[in-house]
C-alpha cells in the first residue's frame, strides 16, 4: 500500500456511528482505566479518520473530564474527594454515566460490569430491583439520602450504599454530562475497611493460606467455630485444623488471643500508612540527578539529566515512547564508577521539554544536535530504547563523525509490524497510530488515571508470552515503580510529545537510514513479542554490525541488563 493512499484515507472524517462507539468506549476507559483493551475492539485497523467533527470533539473532551473527576483527590466533599470512597453516577433512567475504581471494588461480585450508557449489570436480579426502589424513593424526597442494600457473595456478605441526588455533591455537579441530564443520581459506597489491608498483611507476614485468612476473618467478626464452618461450607474438624495452623504460624495458644490480636491490628491498620506507591515513585525520582535545561535557538527549552562523570566517555540516550530522562535507579553511581557521562534528554513535548510545532524524527535530531553543542558532547555514543530508536538514528545521522557507535535495545522501527500473537499492547499501539484523531485524548486520560497498580497489571499483561519477563517482574516489583515514575514524568505537563511521536511513527514509514555512518549494535530479547526483531532488522538493513540476543528475556531487556549495558558502553573498563 502506498503511503499516499494511506494518508488520503485518514484525511476523511470518521463515520458518526463508528466514532460514537469509540467515544462511548473512551468514557468507559476514563472511568475505569482497566478497560483500555476494549478500545482494540472498536478502533479499526485502517483508521476511522483524522478530522473529527464538533460532536466528536465534545465527546473526547467529556472523556477527559470523566477521567479528571475520577482521579482528583483534592476537590469536592469527602465522598468524591477520597479515592477509597466509591461513587457511581446514574442518569434519570438508571444508566451509568461515570464511576470510579473504588465503586467496582465495593460492588465486587455483585456486578458483572459497569458500562457507560447501560444499566448496571447485577449478577443478582434482586439487586436491580433494590436499586430501582432506592432511585424511586430518592425521587420522592426533597433531599437527603436513601440507604441501598446490595446482596453480594455469601462470603462477602451484604453491601450498603447511599443513593442521593447527584447535584448535592459538588464533586460530581460540575461534570459536563450533568448539563445534559435534568435529573441524575449518585450511589456512594463507604470506604473499604482497613481490614482488607490487615488480611493481606497477615497472609504475607505469617504465611497464612487464603482458607486460614477466611477463617480468621470469621472469628474476628464474632462467629463460633460451628458458625464459621457453616458459612465456609466446611466441616468443624476442617475449621479446627485450620485454626491450629493459624495458632502455630502466629505463635498463639488460645482463640481469645487470636481475636484480641486481630482486633488490635484492625484498629491500628487505619493509623499505619500502607505502602504508598506515589511516595515510592517520588523517592525513585529523588534519587536521580536534577533535571537541567538548555534553551534552543527558537526559544524552546529542552529538559535533560546527566548521570555519572562529567569528564567521562559521553553517551546520549533516548528514552522509550512514554519515557522521560529518568534512567534506572543506580545509574548515576554506576556511570561514575565506570567513567561514563550519560545524558538523557526528554524529547520535545515529553516531560518538561517544550513541544515542537513541527514534530518529526528529523526535528528531534536538530534539537539533540543543539543539546550536544551546548553541553559539549563532541565524541559520543548513542543508545536508544524501544520507540526512541528512530529519533536516535536520525540524530546519529545528523551528528555524523561525532558518533562512534549506536546501540539499540528492543528497538521499534517506524514500520507496520504484523503481530501473529496478537499482544494487546502491540494491537493497542497500532490502533491508536491508525486513528490519530484519538491520540491526545487517550493519552490525556492515561495521564490523569495512571497508577502503579495499573502499571503492574499492564506489565504483566504485556509479558504474557515472555516467561522470563513475568518471572523478573514477580521477583522485582520495584521495576513497576520505576516504570510508573518515568511514565508519570513523561506525561506530567501534557500528552503532546507522546501524541506527536505516535503521529511521526505513522508518517515515518518511508524513513531511510542510508546516511548512518557509525557502527550499529542491536540488542534484543529472545522472548520479545512487542518489538519483533525481523521488522527491526528489515528497517536497519546492512547497517547492523552486530546482533546480541539475550535468552529468557522479552521486552524488559534494557531493565534486566542495564548494568551490562553500562559496562558495554564503558568498553569494559573501570569495573571494580
Amino acid at each position: 500500500m502506498a503511503l499516499l493512499d494511506s494518508q488520503e484515507r485518514v484525511d476523511d472524517p470518521p463515520s458518526p456511528d463508528a466514532a460514537r462507539l469509540v467515544i462511548e468506549t473512551m468514557y468507559q476507559v476514563a472511568a475505569n482505566p482497566e478497560a483500555w483493551e476494549r478500545l482494540i475492539d472498536v478502533l479499526e485497523e485502517d483508521g476511522l479518520g483524522r478530522e473529527p467533527g464538533p460532536e466528536i470533539l465534545r465527546g473526547l473532551a467529556l472523556s477527559e473530564d470523566i477521567a479528571r473527576l475520577a482521579s482528583r483527590p483534592d476537590e469536592g466533599p469527602a465522598t468524591t474527594g477520597r479515592p477509597d470512597i466509591g461513587w457511581l453516577l446514574l442518569s434519570s433512567r438508571g444508566k451509568v454515566m461515570a464511576h470510579n475504581g473504588a465503586a467496582l471494588t465495593a460492588l465486587g461480585e455483585a456486578v458483572l460490569g459497569l458500562v457507560i450508557g447501560q444499566a448496571v449489570a447485577f449478577s443478582n436480579p434482586d439487586n436491580a430491583e433494590a436499586l430501582a426502589g432506592a432511585l424511586a424513593r430518592t425521587r420522592g424526597r426533597a433531599g437527603g439520602q436513601v440507604i441501598l442494600k446490595l446482596e453480594r457473595s455469601r462470603e462477602e456478605g451484604p453491601g450498603f450504599a447511599y443513593v442521593m441526588p447527584a447535584r448535592s455533591l459538588p464533586g460530581l455537579a460540575d461534570l459536563p454530562a450533568m448539563a445534559v441530564e435534568e435529573e441524575c443520581f449518585a450511589v456512594v459506597f463507604p470506604a473499604a475497611t482497613e481490614a482488607g489491608r490487615l488480611w493481606s498483611s497477615l497472609s504475607e507476614s505469617f504465611g497464612l493460606t487464603p482458607a486460614e485468612v477466611r477463617l480468621a476473618r470469621k472469628l474476628r467478626d464474632g462467629r463460633s467455630l460451628q458458625e464459621a464452618a457453616d458459612e465456609l461450607s466446611v466441616s468443624v474438624n476442617t475449621v479446627r485444623n485450620q485454626l491450629r495452623a493459624v495458632f502455630d504460624k502466629m505463635g498463639l495458644k488460645r482463640q481469645s488471643d487470636l481475636i484480641r490480636a486481630l482486633t488490635e491490628l484492625s484498629s491500628l491498620a487505619g493509623l499505619i500508612e500502607a505502602d504508598d506507591p506515589v511516595r515510592a515513585q517520588q523517592e525513585t525520582i529523588a534519587e536521580a540527578p536534577p533535571v537541567r535545561f538548555v534553551t534552543l535557538a527558537d526559544g524552546r527549552r529542552l529538559a535533560y539529566r546527566e548521570y555519572g562523570d562529567r569528564g567521562g566517555r559521553a553517551v546520549l540516550t533516548f528514552h522509550e515512547g512514554l519515557g522521560s530522562s529518568l534512567l534506572p535507579p543506580g545509574t548515576d553511581s554506576a556511570a561514575r564508577r565506570l567513567g561514563l557521562r550519560v545524558v538523557c534528554a526528554e524529547r520535545p513535548g515529553f516531560g518538561q521539554s517544550d513541544p515542537r510545532p513541527d514534530y518529526s524524527f528529523d526535528g528531534v535530531a536538530q534539537d539533540m544536535v543543539e543539546l550536544c553543542d551546548q553541553t559539549g558532547l563532541e565524541r559520543l555514543q548513542i543508545a536508544a530504547v524501544l520507540s526512541g530508536t528512530p529519533s536516535a538514528i536520525q540524530t546519529a545521522i545528523a551528528l555524523g563523525e561525532r558518533v562512534t557507535r549506536v546501540q539499540v535495545f528492543s528497538g521499534r522501527p517506524p514500520r507496520a509490524q504484523p503481530d501473529p500473537v496478537r499482544n494487546p499492547l502491540t494491537m493497542m499501539r497500532s490502533r491508536i497510530e491508525a486513528n490519530p484523531w484519538l491520540v491526545e485524548s487517550f493519552l490525556a486520560v492515561l495521564r490523569l488515571r495512571l497508577s502503579q497498580a495499573m502499571m503492574i497489571r499492564v506489565m504483566q499483561r504485556s509479558s504474557a508470552q515472555s516467561p522470563g519477563d513475568l518471572a523478573y517482574l514477580a521477583a522485582h516489583p520495584e521495576a513497576a515503580t520505576y516504570v510508573a515514575a518515568y511514565m508519570t514524568e513523561a506525561l506530567a505537563c501534557s500528552s503532546r510529545g507522546p501524541a506527536d511521536e505516535l503521529r511521526a511513527f505513522r508518517r515515518g514509514r518511508n524513513m531511510s537510514v542510508s546516511g548512518l555512518k557509525a557502527p550499529l549494535v542491536v540488542w534484543h530479547g529472545e522472548q520479545d513479542r512487542l518489538a519483533p526483531l525481523p521488522q527491526l532488522l528489515a528497517f536497519l538493513g546492512s547497517h547492523v554490525s552486530e546482533v546480541r540476543m539475550r535468552p529468557d528475556v522479552g521486552h524488559f531487556l534494557a531493565l534486566r541488563h542495564w548494568d551490562e549495558i553500562l559496562r558495554e558502553m564503558a568498553g569494559g573498563a573501570g569495573v571494580r
